[in-house]
């Protein structure tokens, strides 16, 4: 049998959702005890220790539950609710689904109908093959509002645009960004004393960094092109960053038309250059993990609200061939 050393371990009180762990380091073996479970008996008896080993598919994993009214336990294969071990270094795309009906519509923000689609607030994912929004294939989205077939592209206003998209397809986009700050790509900004300037995907950018604007002329405000601002003030409830550029003279920001973007277009977007003291250090910082995903319930690892969960992970040694 294999050797094992314990990687990391820790403890946590369940708030009654799922709880994902982030290691530095992998891990072969993954241990979850609910401390609060295994000094208490339940009526209907409830899990109170998991195990998870590599090689075991996504959500499963093997339960210790108690018996009713006696410490005695049940040992029960899990085929939902149980563990996923996430590398995010691993940038695979997620699977294509195609728009349906109204595809994407003229609004703000721009609403995208697919059937089924299983995202998540806050997911990103990519448009492309679009018909009659081509300005924003290519494109990645932070989304929101989610509903079992729609969702918000929570800061693209298309309003102004030609016409709906008729067709296309979007995929998820996993573990994005590995290093930040990330370049992003620009959606909206205003001529004014001090330029608001609206990105695609969630940025999380902080003031006194530095970023470059990269605008060609297709998109109207050709004067903020190669300009470095630095970032006076941040919005994340509107995705935005607030510039120390008066760009109050300068032509309007509009996207082009889809006849335009379909010859082909460089579309605007930031590059960070720099902070306050003209090192981005940030950018140069490698933000993946190995992340354990553990789901919340009675009979789940993270537990149901106010249970004390403690976990260990786990390392393999060696592995004898069999």
């Amino acid at each position: 049998m294999p050797g094992y050393q314990v990687v990391a371990s820790g403890s946590f009180t369940s708030d009654g959702t799922a709880k994902n762990i982030a290691l530095r380091s992998d891990f072969d073996v993954f241990e979850v005890l609910n401390q609060t479970q295994i000094a208490t008996t339940q009526a209907t008896g409830r899990g109170c220790k998991f195990e998870w080993q590599r090689g075991m598919a996504d959500e499963t994993g093997v339960m210790y539950t108690k018996q009713n009214a006696s410490h005695a336990l049940d040992l029960e294969w899990m085929t939902s609710g149980g563990f996923k071990r996430v590398d995010q270094s691993s940038q695979v795309l997620g699977a294509a689904q195609a728009t349906s009906g109204t595809d994407i519509t003229q609004a703000n923000p721009a609403v995208v109908t697919v059937t089924a689609h299983g995202y998540s607030n806050g997911d990103r994912v990519r448009l492309y093959g679009t018909t009659g929004m081509l300005q924003v294939a290519g494109y990645d989205f932070t989304i929101g509002n989610v509903s079992t077939n729609d969702f918000e592209l929570s800061y693209l206003d298309s309003s102004g645009f030609a016409a709906v998209a008729t067709a296309g397809f979007v995929r998820k986009v996993p573990n994005n960004p590995i290093f930040s700050p990330q370049n992003n790509r620009i959606t909206a900004m205003t001529a004014a004393s001090s330029m608001v300037v609206t990105l695609a995907v969630t940025h999380g950018m902080s003031v006194g960094e530095k970023i470059r604007l990269k605008v060609s002329s297709d998109y109207g405000m050709v004067e903020a092109n190669d300009l470095v601002g630095e970032i006076t003030a941040v919005s994340t409830a509107n995705n935005t960053v607030t510039l120390d550029i008066d760009s109050s003279a300068f032509t309007a920001f509009a996207f082009p038309t889809s006849a335009v973007a379909a010859t082909g277009v460089t579309p605007a977007h930031i590059v960070p250059v720099g902070e306050i003291a003209s090192v981005l250090s940030g950018s140069m910082d490698n933000t993946a993990q190995i992340v354990m995903e553990l789901s919340a319930g009675v009979d789940s690892p993270a537990g149901s609200n106010g249970d004390v969960i403690y976990w260990r992970a786990l390392s393999s040694g060696y592995t004898l061939a069999e």
